[in-house]
């Protein structure tokens, strides 16, 4: 497989909050630690701020996440939990709500 390099990004407005929430209940908040992380080529987030720019008028922002974090991604709900936080299925990061939802399937 030939995929860029994943670019881990925050969004955030022109008021410096944080985008958060699901991909049908989109919200801001003041707490980077609940900012929804997103793949910047997978989740086509310049496509998204240029969207939303032409729409609304407002400014979003991609903030790119330094690799150094001491942070795992949830690869089912995006959020961030320490390392130690997460669980490894064998094929995904999921935090213990995802994981949970998904031992039950």
């Amino acid at each position: 497989m030939n995929d860029r390099e994943a670019v881990k990004v925050l969004i955030v407005n022109d008021d410096g909050q944080y985008l958060t929430g699901t991909a049908t209940e989109w919200d801001f908040t003041e707490d980077r630690s609940k900012a929804t992380v997103f793949d910047y080529h997978r989740d086509q987030v310049a496509e998204r701020i240029e969207m939303v720019r032409k729409a609304q008028g407002r400014i979003w922002i991609a903030v790119k996440l330094d690799p150094r974090e001491i942070y795992e991604f949830c690869d089912r709900c995006g959020c961030r939990k320490l390392a130690f936080r997460m669980f490894f299925d064998g094929r995904q990061f999921l935090c213990g709500d995802c994981r949970d939802d998904h031992s039950g399937a």
